[in-house]
């Protein structure tokens, strides 16, 4: 005896092949919905299989690599602060540069640049970061990577929290980065 489950009855049917009760009664479940509306039922299964697989992948800090600008506010004939923080991802880790230009009515008022390496680790849409604010390069210099400081000195740190296209920077230990705020929300820079 086996349990046969319908649409529209439970029934238990004594057989000993359910495949060819199936093929069997096929014709009949088939008539009785209908070829359009099991088609429908079918595409609407999996369309909420596919949207429950949506809502249960981890969205969190994946689409994070790339650039991100923060800009003081602009005064005339004053300078400004921008902020850049260049993030690629791998896995769980983040690694990048950040650096710091000014403008004065928006020109540049720097020559080469600085920028200073972080590496952190990504948990859902938060990623902690250390960077050594003293360790700045210059900005021609290529492939650079973060070193925890050797003299002693604790790293500072920042919680960054990804929220749609804007990530919310907090500086979480100190020293901070001169010239900057230690809370503000950076946007994602288009590519151009």
């Amino acid at each position: 005896m086996r349990l046969i489950a319908r649409p529209w009855a439970v029934e238990v049917v004594k057989t000993d092949s359910v495949r060819s009760y199936l093929r069997k009664h096929l014709g009949r479940i088939v008539s009785h919905i209908g070829p359009g509306a099991l088609v429908y039922r079918f595409c609407v299964a999996i369309a909420i299989v596919l949207f429950a697989a949506g809502l249960s992948y981890p969205q969190g800090a994946g689409s994070v690599s790339g650039r991100w600008v923060w800009k003081g506010p602009a005064r005339t004939n004053k300078p400004q602060v921008q902020f850049t923080l260049t993030i690629d991802r791998m896995g769980d880790v983040v690694r990048g540069i950040y650096s710091i230009d000014e403008f004065i009515n928006g020109r540049w008022q720097g020559e080469d640049g600085n920028q200073t390496p972080f590496r952190g680790r990504v948990k859902g849409n938060t990623i902690q970061i250390e960077f050594d604010p003293l360790a700045t390069v210059p900005g021609y210099q290529e492939n650079v990577t973060y070193s925890p400081p050797s003299d002693g000195r604790k790293p500072s740190a920042a919680v960054l929290i990804l929220r749609g296209q804007t990530l919310l920077w907090r500086l979480s230990r100190r020293p901070g980065i001169e010239g900057v705020r230690t809370q503000f929300a950076l946007r994602r820079e288009r590519r151009k």
